[in-house]
């Protein structure tokens, strides 16, 4: 009788240490800048040989492609619990339902700064606009499919929709800007006045 196959463990492992790879660049990228963080500091950070590392990352920009898939996955499980809300709702109503969520998320230092750091280095290197670019297109399809399956906001057609909801993710990176100089706001008053601009743009009743 032949002994029993192994499981094969290595995908898994390689997945650990590929993401520990990206937590490390990530938070020198937050710490040091894009342009300040050498490939030998993320390595170190990592806990890893240089070889190791070009195992999953060619480049700094592929680290920066692959932070960005991982915000566009985020996004997308946000946006499936939305559709999947038990409470039910028009989409107003749905998004609202997570609002403080996201004015917390919005509100980390380390998502603040790697956020802007990010959106720094897009405005003066095309390789990361078009793939900073490239996620706000696939999450803005996502939220649109979920949008159609939900149902639109009456009056309000897709392109109008868009539009809008560009206004809102603009409120939330703006709140994000805010917290790092006001450090004392009332999140709660945030979360209150975010959901009436929400209700106003995309409309809804409470």
């Amino acid at each position: 009788m032949s002994s029993p196959t192994k499981p094969n463990l290595r995908p898994c492992k390689d997945e650990l240490r590929r993401n520990q790879v990206l937590d490390a660049a990530a938070e020198c990228f937050r710490r040091e800048g894009f342009h300040g963080s050498s490939t030998a500091t993320i390595c170190q950070v990592a806990g890893i040989s240089p070889a190791g590392l070009y195992r999953y990352f060619s480049s700094k920009e592929a680290m920066v492609e692959a932070i960005a898939e991982r915000e566009e996955s985020d996004m997308a499980e946000l946006l499936r619990r939305m559709e999947q809300d038990l409470d039910g709702g028009n989409l107003a109503t749905r998004l609202t339902r997570r609002t403080q969520e996201m004015v917390e998320r919005n509100s980390a230092p380390e998502s603040i700064g790697l956020m802007l750091e990010l959106a720094a280095e897009a405005a003066r290197n095309p390789a990361v606009a078009k793939i900073l670019r490239r996620t706000d297109l696939a999450v803005k399809k996502r939220f649109l499919d979920m949008a159609r399956r939900i149902g639109l906001p009456d009056g309000l057609d897709e392109s109008t929709l868009v539009k809008r909801m560009d206004m809102i993710a603009a409120l939330f990176s703006g709140l994000a800007l805010r917290s790092m100089v006001d450090l004392q706001r009332d999140r709660a008053a945030v979360v209150n006045m975010t959901n009436q601009q929400v209700r106003l743009l995309i409309g809804s009743t409470p």
